[in-house]
């Protein structure tokens, strides 16, 4: 229930784009039973082959925990993601929607497949080493896994944000790195200096909090400057772009609807919203990429637009 939480909680973070639970939860449910299972697997036959090697125990035990597993798990939890990502392309390529873009659905998608992963590995470790070590490694270190693989999300996640086809396949192998390397520190940290990992981990955490905040910042710029001139294109109204770059006005709006009754205007209003938010992202994708699916995409969004809009008018204000 605890890693269920922190999925929702990360995903409540992203302000602008959403993503659908429909598509963040098989990634959870990899990380939970895949990639512990491809792990485990590889860690344990590293770990046999090494053992008729090297004869002391520790030295196996410290050699699978800082270097092999660093790489195995990182992968295994890293596949999952490029899945998604591929199919979120085809998705998108359909809908119009960007369903896997950005720093933060990176951050999402990589932390959904690490609490996955992180309560299955705990839940082994339990039934290992007792109730004591769970207790402490779900309160203290439930967000490790989830901080390392949203390195390797990240990088996916700027494929589409990038214009360089070299870029696009260099970012997701840094990310990949990035994530191997932090796994390894922490593992290494935690073999020398026992409980100081977890301070490692919080100051990752905090670095985190500041690439968030940054990261909003961006999106938030991205759809005001993108929808400026949708407003004279008639694409949305003045008002629409006046709220839409603001979560919290948006949020107040959508309470006024449903308090007073409107709750098909508000539904009405989210999806236009949605679409309108998906514009100005794929806009911004479009401009560094240059590729005519990502022109398409804006194209299909402002048809989205125009549909909901002719449906009804929607009334703005109380």
């Amino acid at each position: 229930m605890q890693a269920v939480i922190y999925v929702l909680f990360v995903r409540a973070i992203d302000l602008y784009e959403r993503e659908e639970l429909k598509y963040v939860f098989p990634v959870f449910v990899w990380g939970f039973t895949v990639a512990v299972g491809v792990s485990g697997l590889f860690n344990s036959l590293f770990a046999v082959t090494l053992s008729a090697v090297v004869r002391s125990a520790q030295l196996v035990e410290f050699f699978t925990a800082v270097v092999v597993a660093p790489v195995v798990e990182e992968s295994s939890k890293g596949l999952a993601l490029l899945i998604a990502f591929a199919v979120a392309s085809l998705i998108s390529l359909r809908r119009g929607e960007l369903e896997f873009s950005g720093v933060m659905d990176g951050i999402v998608y990589g932390s959904a497949v690490g609490f996955g992963f992180s309560i299955a590995e705990d839940l082994l470790y339990g039934m290992q080493y007792g109730e004591e070590i769970f207790v402490v490694r779900r309160i203290f270190g439930g967000f490790g896994h989830a901080a390392f693989t949203s390195l390797t999300g990240i990088g996916i996640g700027l494929i589409p944000w990038a214009r360089s086809k070299v870029l696009k396949v260099l970012l997701p192998v840094l990310g990949l790195t990035g994530a191997i390397l932090l796994h390894a520190i922490f593992n290494f940290t935690g073999a020398i200096f026992g409980p100081l990992a977890y301070f490692m981990l919080f100051i990752v955490l905090l670095v985190y909090v500041l690439v968030i905040a940054v990261w909003l910042a961006v999106e938030r710029w991205t759809i005001r400057e993108e929808l400026r001139d949708e407003v004279a294109r008639g694409t949305i109204s003045a008002w629409e772009y006046a709220i839409l770059p603001t979560y919290f006005a948006r949020r107040f709006y959508y309470l006024g609807l449903i308090f007073t009754g409107r709750v098909g205007e508000w539904r009405r209003a989210r999806k236009l919203h949605e679409a309108a938010v998906n514009l100005a992202f794929a806009k911004r994708v479009s401009r560094k990429s240059y590729a005519a699916s990502q022109q398409r995409r804006v194209e299909l969004l402002r048809r989205r637009i125009g549909e909901l809009k002719s449906g009804r008018t929607l009334r703005f204000g109380y």
